[in-house]
Formats: structure tokens, C-alpha cells, sequence
């Protein structure tokens, strides 16, 4: 049993016999490894019987509280709505930019072909190597100088 654990069933034992003023007891168990354990039973022979107060709860404060812990969970409902938008955000931008990366690398790619220059075809509809000219081939160096510029812009 951990340390917050013991505690809560303590506090359990405090609240439940808060309705009214009353005693309660309690027993006080220390295990092998030296950790105190209270109960409503006795867990060990060794175990010692301790007179615990009960004194009944402030209402106010019991609502206090509860409006506090409330507050609570709603602002870490908000963050964690929040942080999931801006991981969603941020993934999106990074698809983004591998897509743009694609883009560019592919521009590039494309210019090369054209700034090389030499014996450049493409295919016709019969699947026949048509020969660019070499105004063609200019042409082709300028428009796509000009795309992957575009594409691979800051």
C-alpha cells in the first residue's frame, strides 16, 4: 500500500464518520519494510488500537473545495484539448513541408534536365520520341527555372 494510498483511506475513515462528532478507532500497523499501514482492522498482532476524533465537516468548506477541484479538471481538460490542437497543428505543417520539399526536389529535378541540355525528348500520344528544338529546350529551362523557383521558395 503507498504512502497516498494509506492516506486516502485515512481521510476515508475521517470523512465517513464525519456526519456527526464521534469517535472512531483505528488501527496502526507497522509492516516489514517499516511502512505504517492504518486500517479499520487489525492486520497483525502487533497491530495497535488508536482513538481517532471525529469532528463533522465545514459544508462550506466541503463546497469550497468540490468548486475547486472542478475548476481544476476543467482547465485541464482545456489544456490537454489544446495541446492536442496544437500537435495536430503541428503535424499538419510538417506534412506540409514534406510535401513542398517533394515539390521542390522534384522542380529541381526537372530544371536539371533542361539546364543539361542536349538530346531532349518527350513521348507523344503513339508512345514516339518527339526531339525538343533548342528553342524548345530554352524555353523549357525558363519556365522551369521559373517553377522551381515558385516551388522552392522560403
Amino acid at each position: 500500500m503507498t504512502p497516498a494510498s494509506r492516506f486516502r483511506t485515512l481521510g476515508a475513515i475521517l470523512i465517513l464518520g464525519a456526519s456527526c462528532h464521534a469517535t472512531a478507532d483505528v488501527y496502526r500497523t507497522v509492516d516489514a519494510q517499516g511502512n505504517v499501514v492504518y486500517s479499520d482492522h487489525a492486520m497483525a498482532p502487533s497491530s495497535k488500537k488508536v482513538t481517532v476524533d471525529v469532528i463533522q465537516g465545514n459544508a462550506e468548506d466541503a463546497a469550497r473545495l468540490a468548486k475547486e477541484r472542478a475548476l481544476a479538471n476543467a482547465d485541464a481538460a482545456q489544456q490537454t484539448k489544446l495541446a492536442q490542437q496544437q500537435a495536430a497543428e503541428q503535424q499538419q505543417q510538417q506534412t506540409q513541408e514534406a510535401v513542398k520539399k517533394r515539390k521542390c526536389e522534384a522542380a529541381r529535378n526537372r530544371y536539371a534536365i533542361f539546364a543539361a541540355g542536349g538530346r531532349i525528348f518527350r513521348t507523344d500520344e503513339q508512345g514516339n520520341r518527339v526531339y525538343y528544338s533548342d528553342a524548345e529546350i530554352d524555353a523549357q529551362r525558363i519556365s522551369t527555372k521559373a517553377t522551381t523557383d515558385a516551388a522552392c521558395s522560403q
